[in-house]
Order: C-alpha cells, then sequence, then structure tokens
C-alpha cells in the first residue's frame, strides 16, 4: 500500500477482501466466541464442564491455522476472560510473573536453554554427523535396527522424559536423513517411549512426582505408603505398556504406516521431500563446514560423552535437570575446546544459539504454566471431585475415568497439573465409592499419558518435534492413529479389569 498514514493503512488492512476469507471467518468465531464467555457467570463455570470450553477453542484454531504458539497465547486469554472478566489481562500478567518467578519453572526453563545450546555444539562439530556415521556403519540402511535402537535408547535413558526426548532426537533423528526415511516416524517412537516408561520408573521424574502428590492426600501417612501405592498401581499402568509395545512394533515394521505417516514415507519416496520438516531443520548441519580441517576426524564419543554426563549428573543431583545440564554444558565445553573442535568463543556462540532455538518451546511451555493456573482457579479439582461422584457404578470408575480424562487431556495436556489435582481428590473419593484405588489411578495415569502423547500442544510433544526437527502440528497428525489405537485397546482392557478386580 502506498501510503504511511495510519488510519489508510488500517482501513486497507482490516477490509475483510483484503485477507484470507479462512482467517477472517476464524477471527469473527473468536470473537463471538470470547463474547459468550465474557457473558458466562463465574458461578456457572467454577467446577462445570464449562471450564473446558477455551480449549476447544484453543484446538479448533491451532488445527485451522497449524499455529501452536498464537492458539496457545489465545487460548489462554480466552480463559482469562471467562474467569476474570474486566480483570483478565491484569491477572494474565500477574500469573506470568508468578510463573517465571517460580523456582522449579526457572528451573526447567534454564535446563532447556543449556541442552538446546549442547545439542547446537554437536551439530556445529560434527558429532551428530560422527554418530550416523557409527550407526548406519553398524546397522546400514536398516531402517527397523535403527528405528528400534532410538526407541530403546530413550526408554533407557527416561529416568526423566525431557533428557530422553531432547537427547534422543539430536542423536537419531539425523540418521533419518542418511537411510531417506521420514522424521517424522523417529519423532513419534521417541515421544512414545520416553515419556511411558519415565512413568514405570519409581525413580522416574514422572513416577517421582506421582508418589509426591499420593502422599499429599488426606488417607495417606507419608512416602512409604505412597511409595507401596505407586507400586500396586504400575501394572494398571496400560496405556504405558500399550503404546511402548506399539511403538516398538512400528519401529520394527510389524505394524504398517497409516494415514499421514504413510503419506510421510511416500512424499519422502517418490518427491524427495521430508514431510513436517522445520523450516530451520537443516540448516544447522548445513552450517557445518566439512571442509574445517578441525572436524574432519570427529570421533563418535563427542555425542556419547555429553548425554552420558547428563544421565550421571541427573542421578547425583537428585533429578536436578538446570544443574544437571549446566554441568554437561561445562564438561562438553572442554572436551570440544581441548581437542581444537572449536574456541571458547565458538562455544560460548553454539550456547547462545541454543537458547534462541529453544526459546519459542520456552514460551510455549510458560504460557501452558499461565493457563494450568487459571484452570486449577475455576474449579478444576471441584469438577474432579464431582465427576468421580456421578458415577453409578464402582466398576465403572476406572474406564469412566480414563476415557474423560483422556478426552480432557486430548484438548489440552495438563500432566504433573492434572496429577496435583485429581490424585489427593480420588484417594479420598475412591475408597467412599468402593473402587478399586490402584486400578483407578492407572486409569488417572494412563489417562495423562495419552494426553501427554496425543495432544497437540503437550509439552512433551513440543519437545520430542524440537529435537527431531519436525513441524510439530504434522508429528501430531502422523502420530495420532497409533495413540488412538492404543487409547481404544485400553478402554477394552479398563471396563473388564473394572468388574474383575
Amino acid at each position: 500500500m502506498n501510503t504511511a498514514n495510519i488510519f489508510k493503512r488500517i482501513a486497507y488492512a482490516m477490509h475483510p477482501k483484503h485477507n484470507d476469507r479462512k482467517m477472517v471467518s476464524l477471527w469473527i468465531f473468536w470473537f463471538f466466541f470470547c463474547v459468550g464467555l465474557f457473558l458466562l457467570p463465574q458461578s456457572v463455570t467454577q467446577g462445570s464442564v464449562l471450564l473446558l470450553l477455551p480449549l476447544v477453542g484453543l484446538f479448533v484454531y491451532a488445527l485451522l491455522t497449524r499455529d501452536v504458539m498464537s492458539a496457545l497465547v489465545l487460548g489462554t486469554l480466552a480463559m482469562y476472560i471467562q474467569w476474570y472478566k474486566f480483570g483478565a489481562i491484569s491477572a494474565f500478567f500477574m500469573d506470568m510473573q508468578t510463573s517465571l518467578c517460580d523456582a522449579e519453572n526457572v528451573e526447567m526453563y534454564m535446563s532447556f536453554f543449556f541442552c538446546g545450546g549442547i545439542i547446537i555444539a554437536m551439530k556445529k562439530v560434527g558429532a551428530t554427523e560422527a554418530f550416523s556415521k557409527w550407526i548406519t556403519g553398524k546397522f546400514g540402511s536398516n531402517e527397523k535396527l535403527i528405528m528400534a535402537s532410538a526407541g530403546l535408547y530413550a526408554g533407557a535413558t527416561a529416568v526423566d522424559d525431557y533428557v530422553s526426548a531432547l537427547t534422543a532426537g539430536a542423536a537419531f533423528s539425523p540418521l533419518c536423513d542418511a537411510i531417506h526415511k521420514p522424521r517424522l516416524s523417529m519423532a513419534y517412537v521417541i515421544r512414545t517411549l520416553s515419556i511411558n516408561v519415565s512413568m514405570l520408573l519409581p525413580f522416574g521424574a514422572w513416577g517421582y512426582f506421582v508418589i509426591y502428590q499420593i502422599a499429599d492426600a488426606e488417607t495417606v501417612s507419608g512416602r512409604v505408603q505412597a511409595g507401596s501405592i505407586f507400586l500396586h498401581t504400575i501394572p494398571y499402568m496400560f496405556y504405558c505398556v500399550i503404546a511402548c509395545l506399539i511403538a516398538l512394533l512400528f519401529a520394527l515394521g510389524v505394524i504398517p504406516k497409516i494415514g499421514k505417516m504413510k503419506e510421510a514415507y511416500r512424499l519422502l519416496d517418490t518427491e524427495g521431500v521430508q514431510m513436517g520438516a522445520d523450516d530451520n531443520a537443516f540448516e544447522e548441519e548445513m552450517e557445518l563446514d566439512t571442509d574445517d580441517p578441525r572436524r574432519r576426524y570427529v570421533s563418535v564419543w563427542n555425542l556419547l560423552i555429553p548425554i552420558i554426563t547428563i544421565i550421571v549428573a541427573l542421578l547425583a543431583t537428585d533429578l536436578n535437570c538446570f544443574l544437571a545440564f549446566g554441568i554437561a554444558t561445562i564438561v562438553t565445553a572442554v572436551l570440544y575446546i581441548i581437542q581444537g573442535l572449536c574456541t571458547v568463543k565458538e562455544f560460548f556462540s553454539f550456547v547462545v544459539d541454543g537458547f534462541i532455538d529453544m526459546m519459542d518451546m520456552v514460551i510455549i511451555l510458560m504460557i501452558g504454566y499461565i493457563m494450568q493456573n487459571v484452570l486449577y482457579e475455576m474449579g478444576m479439582e471441584s469438577f474432579v471431585e464431582s465427576v468421580c461422584n456421578l458415577v453409578p457404578m464402582a466398576s465403572l470408575l476406572p474406564v469412566l475415568i480414563f476415557v474423560f480424562f483422556a478426552a480432557e487431556e486430548y484438548l489440552y495436556s495438563l500432566n504433573y497439573t492434572l496429577f496435583q489435582i485429581a490424585i489427593p481428590v480420588l484417594l479420598v473419593v475412591l475408597p467412599r465409592v468402593g473402587a478399586n484405588v490402584p486400578l483407578c489411578l492407572g486409569a488417572l495415569i494412563s489417562a495423562s499419558l495419552f494426553g501427554a502423547n496425543a495432544c497437540l500442544v503437550s509439552d512433551l510433544g513440543i519437545i520430542s518435534a524440537r529435537s527431531c526437527r519436525v513441524n510439530i502440528v504434522d508429528q501430531y497428525q502422523t502420530s495420532l492413529p497409533y495413540f488412538l489405537l492404543s487409547g481404544g485397546i485400553c478402554v477394552v482392557l479398563y471396563l473388564v479389569a473394572g468388574f474383575l478386580f
């Protein structure tokens, strides 16, 4: 437009003819959607199913625009409009400040930044390329062995699911390029194994957290009893086992490629296109100067030592990710500098690039925590309790808990917050209605893990997509049929188990 006049530019830009018709329709819908949320009284929203309405809007917006960041921010603001009305903006930024001041959140954000720095450094000095050559030297172009190895690695390092997903993606996803296979398939296997195995381990990050939430219940006397309850719950975490089995069978070629996953393979075979590749997915590899004599011969240990350091430091620091990644960053710096793979100045630039690379992911996670805060204020805890009390037969509780919370987590994965809200409540309510407590807890945990796998905007989905350098929406679409298959099997198992146990 050939004018600097602000008002003329606004009139031009806001005219429907000058905008995409789909987006105009979406914004009209979103405007009236937010007005409707604003008009809902707090008394009607509190503790009712209506508190989930903004999640539906978020989900629709994300699918239509394929823009997860915008969808999450707008969905969160819609939730604040629903609850705080005229005070929505001030409450949103106050909660953002609270989230940024929370020590645990800051530790998590910083651990991602440091991990991003390590990943960029491994790519720039040629460590990931050396690992790719080493693996393909062992397995050749055997997709099954490489995919299964990635899954086993993700499971073996799943003491922390974030560490598992980040390092597995960084180490194994470049192999997909070497053997000419979709990165989306690797992202699916890594995403599945990392989080589900972590829950099955009492000393894993998820298992550790769940034990603490069990201990917070009024009817539980300390962490010893909580640990015992958790161990009795493990056999009933059906989704963990089923999802891992399906992912491994997929990796081994037993379960076929279906839906969008099949299309990803077809596109790569016929057109040479990596479906869902991040716009910057290959730039970092291309920036590697293979003619640089310093990086002509790079040992695979330059990738293995940093990863081993992360895992050892994680165990030694009682699962303190920030400290573990900080230690690993120092070890990686020393390792690369004393070999002459990079200078001190270059390594610091790698770390800065890693911080920038992880920034959007950290922002998405921060907004997610803000949304969790407002959901709690809107009465999510009361809602959970009322749902349990509505069930007429205790035998139906396991399957209903799984189906309901799987659906809720599918719209927006609360992850840890669901456990904080639901577990202490369920441990009080379930014995009163005569339900099998370990079985119902297993159903709740399975529902949460289904959401962490299947939800478009789950934190682990974002992390696994970033580590494998694929688009979040494409990862969601290609992986979803396998997660739905796992969830469908679990529905049957929880229905049967409710009457048998």
